[in-house]
């Protein structure tokens, strides 16, 4: 309990969006996975913070942050932290109020490349599970995450249950589904094994004559070609002898760098000029940073399908029938509610610890602490109350 009465201005979020930053920047602000356990407490240091949460999807890079002491230069610090690849003034800042509201907006995919995905929560469900493995969540900083949830699951509900689910892989498919017509691609090559790569696939296997799976390690890539059919390719092997034929290749990858580059691609963009194949060869690009070189952006006989590209066709989703304000409103209604919860919180703490210091001085520190934690959820059950 001894954090609850702590003011919720502490409470803080410093990153960027794709609407911010864009796509292509936001790999500058990535901690693959591999690295986070050694990294992120360091970035919790640089940051201030006395707990911590680092969310990296497609569509932002943020982190969340109770922060020991207030401080306006977040984003210079954060910007320090990665080198300065990016610009202090290209992130953006919030605490306390504005943070908890932000924070609940993300988590209930109102503020996603595609507004109502399904993909966010989940996100911000591991993100906050890798925190706590790392000792950087606590209980201030898992109270505003719990809340996140619970709005998540409502704003959810608040969108029509008739409308599908859309997230940026559906997405992806659609525009897939949009050039290749109900035969879909040919040859497709799938550089990738994590849910997007899942989700191309299952959209595809019906229709396909091949599937490519590639991935840095073989052994998932040959999961997924045992799932859906086709072939796996581990990436310097797909690197040194690409396919001869590809109508598609789609990735989503972590990688830091660019693992699709123009001379592979070559020698299937030069076997389809030679057959007179109607259309170019597609490259969808998901990755953050990108997969795909951008020089394949001027390639001759290549199209490349990227984020950047996706918030169009995201638009011909748009809320028609009031779900998106709806949502909204539940996202209002649970700032409010925790934002009172927390007030009566720190009342009902301030008023134990006089008492604990005058008339009860004489318990011990775990009794103490009893009666602190006793105080504050009794205060935060009246706060519910209508």
């Amino acid at each position: 309990m001894s954090g609850h009465h702590d003011s919720i201005e502490r409470l803080a979020c410093v990153g960027a969006s794709f609407r911010t930053l864009g796509f292509e920047r936001l790999g500058e602000l990535v901690v693959p996975p591999e690295e986070r356990a050694a990294t992120l407490p360091a970035l919790a240091r640089a940051l201030g913070a006395d707990e911590l949460v680092y969310v990296a999807t497609c569509n932002r890079v943020e982190c969340w942050a109770w922060l020991a002491a207030p401080a306006p230069d977040l984003p210079a610090r954060l910007a320090a932290f990665f080198g300065g690849r990016v610009a202090p003034e290209a992130l953006e800042a919030r605490a306390g109020r504005a943070a908890l509201a932000h924070l609940l907006r993300v988590a209930s995919a109102l503020d996603s490349l595609v507004v109502g995905e399904t993909e966010i929560a989940g996100q911000v469900r591991r993100a906050a599970d890798e925190g706590q493995a790392l000792g950087l969540v606590g209980e201030r900083l898992r109270a505003a995450l719990e809340r996140a949830q619970v709005c998540a699951r409502r704003a959810r509900q608040a969108f029509d249950a008739a409308r599908p689910p859309a997230s940026a892989a559906d997405l992806a498919v659609a525009k897939i589904q949009q050039h290749f017509g109900p035969a879909g691609p040919r040859v497709a090559v799938l550089v990738g094994v994590g849910p997007m790569t899942r989700k191309v696939a299952g959209a595809l296997a019906a229709t396909t004559a091949e599937l490519v799976f590639v991935n840095r390690g073989l052994g998932r890539a040959e999961e997924l070609a045992a799932r859906f059919g086709g072939r796996a390719l581990a990436l310097d092997a797909f690197q040194a002898a690409p396919p001869a034929w590809m109508d598609l290749v789609f990735t989503a990858t972590s990688a830091r760098a660019p693992v699709v580059r123009p001379e592979h691609l070559a020698p299937a963009i030069d076997a389809r000029r030679r057959a007179g194949a109607a259309g170019p060869l597609i490259l969808c690009d998901m990755g953050v940073p990108r997969d795909v070189d951008p020089a394949c952006d001027a390639l001759d006989g290549a199209l490349v399908v990227a984020l950047e590209h996706m918030e169009a066709l995201a638009h011909l989703r748009a809320d028609q029938d009031g779900g998106l304000s709806r949502a909204s409103a539940v996202v209002d209604d649970e700032l409010e509610r925790f934002v009172r919860e927390e007030r009566f919180r720190a009342i009902a703490g301030e008023s134990a610890r006089a008492m604990l210091a005058s008339r009860l001085a004489h318990l011990t520190p775990e009794d103490r602490e009893a009666i602190l934690r006793f105080a504050g959820g009794l205060a935060a059950r009246f706060a519910r109350q209508p």
